[in-house]
Order: C-alpha cells, then structure tokens, then sequence
C-alpha cells in the first residue's frame, strides 16, 4: 500500500514537472521570437477589404438615359446664364438642377445617377467654391497686405507688398478659372454621356463612384 501511494506521489510530481516550463525552455522560446521578428519582420495584419467603386457599363444604356445624363451635364450651362443675368443671385438654385436629376433616377438607372452626381459636385466646384475661395481668398489677401504696408516702415514691406500684390493676381485668376474650366468639363461631359460614352471628372469622379458604392449616398 505504501509502495502505490509513493509511486503516485511520483507520477504526480513528474507530471508537474512536465506541464511547467522550465525557466531555460522561456528563454529559448524568447530568442525564438526576437530572432523572427528580427529577421523576417513583425507579422502583417491583412488590409481590410476596400469597398470597390461600381462600374456604370453603357452596353444597355438607354437612348432616355443618355439623354437625361446630358442634361444634368448641361445644365451647367443654365447656371452660367442664370448666373450672368441675376448676377449670381439665383445660382444657388440652378446647381440643384443634377441633384433633382439624381433623385429621380438613383433608383431606376446607376448611369444617370452617376453622371448627375458628378454634375452636381462640379457645378459646386465651379460656382460655390470659386465664390467662398474669393470671399476667404480675398480677407486673407487683404489682412496680409495692410501687414506688408505697415512693414514698410522697416524697409521690408517695399519687398512684400509687390509679392503681395502678385499673390492677389493669382488668386483672382484661380477664382475666374474655376467656372470656366468647370464650363468646359461640363460641355465635353454633355456631349460624351449624349454618345453614350461614360466620361468621368478627374478626382471627382473617383469620390462619386465610392460614395454610390459603399458611402452615405448608398444608404439614403
């Protein structure tokens, strides 16, 4: 009876021995790890899938489509009349013109709803973000150059204020620029998506297309 209880005290202890690890097998393990991420780098994370922007095929794109595609691209055109005779005072109400266009059809066609989309940004680009770069633009422009006069005392503002004055010429041909190439993109993108062609904005188009594909747009 005495020899059973010593075995099993035996078989105990050399099974405790076996399930610890031993401080020398914690330290192999250690150099183990160092050694790895030493010489083959950290483990990568696989990257999370990207939402993939849709792809708007005009194979079966109706002639109605087309059309109603060249209208939201044209309509770029009422806004720069509109905006010539009222002097801009109904401008805030012809851009919406694509934006009306997206909502009826974001439902019942991708093609038309994706060129009005980019219509409608563009036009913003064009109009709004010429207005708020001459409105914020031009405050900045003006604080900087009452500075370089009152620098001139000190010499230094007879060097500013011609810079100066430089910089206000180039934001001023930034700001008239941007309704006019925002006029030419939209006439060449009336007349391609008219053909049937699936013309896209540079930069633009890429953020329409993410939206519509897995942003807010997608859900509304």
């Amino acid at each position: 009876m005495s020899e059973e209880l010593t075995n099993d005290a035996n078989d105990t202890d050399r099974v405790s021995r076996l399930s610890t690890a031993s401080p020398d097998s914690a330290a192999a393990d250690a150099v183990v790890r160092e050694y790895e991420e030493r010489y083959r780098g950290p483990r990568e994370e696989k990257p999370k899938r990207r939402e993939i922007p849709r792809s708007y095929s005009t194979l079966r794109v109706t002639d109605d489509e087309k059309l109603w595609a060249a209208v939201a691209h044209g309509s770029i055109w009422i806004t720069a009349i509109i905006s010539v005779i009222t002097v801009g005072t109904l401008v805030p109400v012809s851009v919406f013109i694509p934006l009306v266009i997206y909502f009826l059809f974001r439902k019942r066609s991708d093609y038309v709803a994706f060129h009005a989309l980019q219509a409608f940004v563009l036009q913003l680009f064009g109009t709004i973000g010429a207005f708020l770069l001459l409105v914020v633009g031009g405050t900045v422009w003006a604080v900087g150059l009452v500075i370089a006069l009152l620098l001139m005392v000190v010499l230094i503002g007879f060097i500013l204020v011609p810079v100066w004055g430089l910089v206000g010429i180039a934001l001023l041909l930034a700001t008239a620029l941007m309704p006019l190439a925002s006029l030419l993109y939209g006439t060449i993108a009336t007349i391609e998506t008219y053909n049937g062609r699936d013309y896209r904005y540079p930069f633009i188009s890429r953020w329409v297309d993410r939206q519509l594909a897995g942003g807010f747009l997608n859900i509304v």
